[in-house]
């Protein structure tokens, strides 16, 4: 195929960069992003992850964070750029790893620019640790000394310390592309991967000596592995989405489309895998130069599909799906399908939802129908009107009547958890008065952990408890024990309500 003038992946960058700004500083996660930024904040505090504060998150990602907080200041504004400095460049090296290939980049660079806007993970991991991922796939498909050995081996180490479950994925996907080039391509490249896995393993060490150094190490097995793999993934799985199911939700007409799309997008991975695997057994992808690009990619995409086995939602199989989306183009033009017709219709699919929810939220930001949070950290971001009053309100009560560094934000009833609101630490500038600011079911709902957090509460007796309800938390298959509830309402009293959101002063009787 013949090579094609293409623009540059710095202009990509820019126009990803100005499509994800927009909207931006609209709505809040209360859980997830307030994971990160609570993290971060503790460790610029002198708090050590798994020892002082407890987590299921690998702790990379926390530093990085801190020092961009240290550097440009706590307003949620300033971290979200961020994220979308992470996320643009990782669209950019898409569409370069694409470009590198001979293939016409703008429709997989499209679907992925569309896809990654709809959660663009704020506060989160996951944005850095694709970036390294992407960066991988590039220098696997375009590697051409021993030198970018070394590179991928260091990769996957940091991929591993950002998100552990990405490393793992990343690494078993670089091993069985190991395999597919020696074994089917007959490429001699043992001294390659072994480079690979001799850097790989030395990081790691370093990477698991700095653990031992800080006395995280025992936490960070308990908490990230043991109670993940024994907890995690029953209290907090997802089922499989139903499209059917989803088109007639009792919800406005809008969002049950919207719902639809998202579940139709979810099994997109699969049905592009499976078209795959089919023409290759119709040998109308030969196992080349060509089938390289289509094996790697699709191995990778297969693999890091694991993540949404268990929690089957959007965000969850979005890593698989922005890989594979790299192999849109290259599939329509083996199929025959490389026609206007086909593309417009792509081109709707992708572009139509994602278009509608960021037109949404600048309907929202720009016509009168939200307000901003009144809050030292969170300048521009804003909520819609009656949210916001609701918000602002349990922000300002708090000021007033807790004069002490200290909070514990939790949920109403600790025997079923959903979330809690984990960003009111930070918009009320209080410190979390326990090491459980992150609350999950299977874990604050044990006796153990209430018996802990009582004995810390005990201690900061922090003046004002904020408890957050969410519908969502009648739904937790885990019913725990209520310790923690008993002594909220035996030492605190209901003092306020705030929409959702229940403030309980302490008892001074």
């Amino acid at each position: 195929m013949k090579r094609q003038n293409y623009i540059s992946p710095f202009l990509v960058f820019i126009a990803a960069f100005v499509w994800f700004l927009l909207g931006a500083n609209f709505g809040l996660n209360i859980y997830d992003e307030g994971i990160g930024i609570i993290g971060a904040k503790r460790i610029l505090m002198g708090e050590v992850p798994y020892r002082d504060f407890w987590t299921i998150y690998s702790p990379l990602w926390y530093y990085v964070l801190g020092l961009w907080i240290k550097l440009f200041g706590n307003e949620i504004f300033a971290i979200r750029l961020l994220t979308i400095l992470l996320n643009s460049i990782s669209i950019s090296i898409l569409y370069n790893t694409i470009k590198s290939q001979n293939i016409n980049p703008y429709l997989g660079t499209l679907a992925a620019l569309m896809f990654l806007s709809i959660s663009p993970f704020y506060g989160r991991a996951i944005p850095l640790a694709l970036l390294l991922v992407f960066l991988t796939i590039y220098l696997l498909l375009n590697k051409r000394k021993d030198s970018d050995y070394v590179i991928i081996g260091i990769l996957a180490a940091l991929i591993f310390s950002t998100r552990h479950d990405f490393g793992i994925y990343a690494i078993a996907s670089t091993i069985c592309v190991a395999i597919f080039e020696n074994r089917i391509l007959k490429e001699k490249r043992a001294k390659q991967y072994l480079i690979y896995l001799t850097t790989l393993l030395f990081v790691l060490c370093l990477y698991f000596l700095f653990l031992h150094k800080i006395g995280s190490l025992g936490g960070y097995f308990e908490y990230a592995y043991k109670f993940v793999f024994e907890k995690f993934g029953v209290v907090r799985s997802l089922p499989f989405p139903n499209p059917f199911i989803a088109l007639f939700e009792d919800i406005p007409i809008t969002s049950r489309i919207y719902n639809l799309w998202l579940s139709v997008v979810f099994y997109l991975p699969f049905v592009l895998i499976g078209i795959l695997f089919y023409l290759i057994i119709k040998s109308k992808i030969e196992i080349s130069s060509e089938g390289k690009f289509f094996v790697t990619v699709t191995l990778f995409s297969l693999i890091f599909s694991a993540q949404g086995m268990v929690r089957s939602g959007y965000e969850h199989i979005l890593p698989s799906l922005l890989i594979i989306v790299m192999l849109i183009t290259p599939i329509m033009v083996k199929l025959n399908l490389a026609n206007k017709f086909y593309l417009l219709f792509l081109l709707i699919f992708f572009s139509f939802p994602p278009i509608a929810k960021k037109a949404q939220a600048l309907i929202y930001l720009y016509s009168g129908k939200s307000s901003e949070i009144k809050s030292h950290s969170s300048k521009f971001i804003k909520l819609p009107k009656e949210e916001a009053e609701n918000y602002n309100n349990l922000i300002e009560y708090v000021k007033i009547f807790d004069r002490s560094e200290y909070l514990y934000s939790g949920v109403l009833y600790h025997d079923k958890i959903f979330i809690n609101d984990i960003m009111l630490y930070h918009l009320t500038n209080r410190y979390p008065a326990t090491k459980y600011h992150e609350l999950h079911p299977g874990q604050a709902t044990e006796a153990s952990v209430q018996q802990e957090i009582i004995a810390q509460l005990q201690s900061k007796k922090p003046p004002v408890i904020v408890l957050y309800y969410n519908k969502e938390s009648e739904k937790q298959k885990i019913i725990g024990e209520n310790y923690l509830d008993e002594y909220i309402r035996e030492n605190y009293i209901l003092s306020k309500i705030f929409g959702n959101y229940y403030l309980f002063r302490i008892n001074k009787e």
